[in-house]
């Protein structure tokens, strides 16, 4: 039994992080550069110092992230002899918590416009968003490295129920308004869209499993599980082999709706507050919808487990509507197809800014998302600095999900009309790659029309520039 359960299990590992890896919709770094429209994403309050600006697809604004509870090297050790590597198993454990999260995110703005009306803003864009959200607790991934039988598990009860898995891929269309009040208070709302794509979401996920001593190690189960999906790829029958049909741009009949609002406030001449929501919201799904519930949470099962090669042929899962039909069986679920809602992961932001001159920045910034029912706080701190007059350098330091070694970087450039930035805010991951539990990048590109004219920038200089009294 364990050698037949532990394939399935570790698969089941290797296709969560893989549907991750493929995380935030904009970075950290975004939310202070009010100069780029990507602010706005954060912040609906925001608005670059223009009259209009133009987002091009394709070359718009493109983001990708995520973020672990573990690095490669925090999954990997050297063998004693040779050069290759192994799952160290006790050492992923020790790297892992009660709880645990996996995020990942991707955002591609396929087209943005903004207008300054004066005391009004308005903004309309459209993108394709999808994000990962896998929450699970240490004794899940227990199970998976060492699977049932192992002498720890064998005659003993495991719970496990502090899981949970958000996969959502859908095209945002958004409405953005911002006013002015006066010179100090600036509100900002967006209203947008979702039209869904994909989507897998384990609501619920208890599990409690008990390991017979004995041959085979029968595993009885008792599960109370609420799983849905949807997807316009197929029915999730054959669905590897269906994915390769997917279109970037097939709208649905899967419909939602969201909502972001900010507020900007400046109680001195050089500080700036500001705090904000996004993505408050949710979507209906109702194409090719499949959902799985235990029919009986606490009736307990016997599962003796399966042989995954009886389902891959040439090293491919040739048909997952057996696989699940199997899974239904050994642990009592009841498949339905009715339409379901999920939720987004709304994001809230609490922001300072100093300006101690026209060309420094300083600020501090409070992220907290909420991810399948419980808040994932992180804080970065950064300063900006404006270079002659087409030039602008961010750095950042960030702590995010328990990890300390985050140094962002990023970069403006404009030069007449021409916008190009790119921001990260793990720039270490660069550098050493298998050390990195974090990692993003951002970049686009844009047309700023009709900039508002600024003060000159003063510059640093212990020089006494009045007039000398006159005798």
């Amino acid at each position: 039994m364990m050698k037949k359960i532990k394939p399935l299990l570790l698969t089941a590992l290797i296709m969560c992080m893989a549907g991750s890896a493929g995380r935030a919709q904009v970075s950290r770094s975004a939310y202070f550069l009010e100069d780029l429209p990507a602010s706005s994403l954060l912040n609906p309050a925001h608005h670059p110092n223009c009259k209009l600006y133009v987002n091009l697809p394709v070359i718009s604004s493109f983001y990708i992230g995520f973020d672990s509870p573990f690095s490669f090297d925090d999954l990997t050790s050297p063998w004693p002899q040779g050069d290759s590597l192994y799952i160290d198993r006790e050492k992923v454990l020790l790297r892992l918590q009660n709880r645990n999260y996996f995020n990942f995110e991707l955002y591609n703005e396929l087209g943005l416009v903004g207008v300054n009306l004066g005391r009004h803003y308005l903004n309309f864009g459209i993108a394709k968003v999808f994000f990962t959200k896998f929450v699970f607790d240490d004794d899940l991934m227990r199970l998976m490295l060492y699977g049932n039988g192992s002498p720890g598990l064998i005659g003993k009860r495991m719970e496990i129920d502090r899981n949970g898995l958000n996969i959502t891929s859908y095209h945002q269309f958004g409405l953005g308004y911002g006013l002015r009040v006066n010179d100090k208070l600036t509100l900002g709302v967006k209203l947008k869209y979702l039209n869904g794509a994909f989507n897998v979401w384990m609501k619920k996920a208890s599990f409690s499993l008990y390991t017979e001593p004995g041959s085979g190690y029968p595993l009885t189960v008792s599960s109370d599980i609420e799983l849905y999906t949807s997807s316009t790829i197929s029915d999730f029958d054959d669905m590897i082999d269906q994915i390769e049909g997917y279109k970037w741009f097939d709208m649905s009949g899967n419909h939602g709706y969201a909502m972001d609002l900010g507020v900007k406030y400046f109680p001195a001449e050089k500080l700036g507050l500001s705090a904000s929501v996004v993505d408050l919201g949710s979507i209906t799904w109702k194409e090719n919808v499949k959902n799985f519930n235990s029919h009986s949470p606490a009736k307990d099962y016997t599962f003796t487990g399966f042989d995954l090669t009886d389902f891959v042929i040439d090293g491919s899962v040739t048909d997952t509507a057996k696989i699940l039909d199997t899974l239904k069986v050994h642990f009592g679920l009841t498949e339905t197809h009715a339409a379901y809602t999920s939720h987004l992961t709304p994001k809230g932001y609490l922001g300072g800014r100093y300006n101690p001159t026209k060309k420094d920045a300083l600020s501090l910034l409070v992220r907290n998302d909420f991810v399948e029912g419980t808040w994932q706080p992180g804080i970065t701190a950064g300063y900006q600095r404006k270079f002659f007059n087409f030039l602008t350098l961010y750095i950042n330091y960030s702590v995010i999900s328990r990890s300390y070694s985050n140094i962002g970087l990023g970069a403006i450039i404009e030069t007449g009309v021409f916008q190009f930035f790119i921001l990260n805010d793990m720039a270490y991951a660069l550098m050493e790659p298998a050390l990195a539990k974090n990692y993003n990048l951002h970049f686009g590109i844009g047309f700023k029309f009709w900039k508002e004219k600024e003060e000159p920038a003063m510059e640093d200089t212990d020089i006494d520039t009045q007039p000398d009294d006159q005798d």
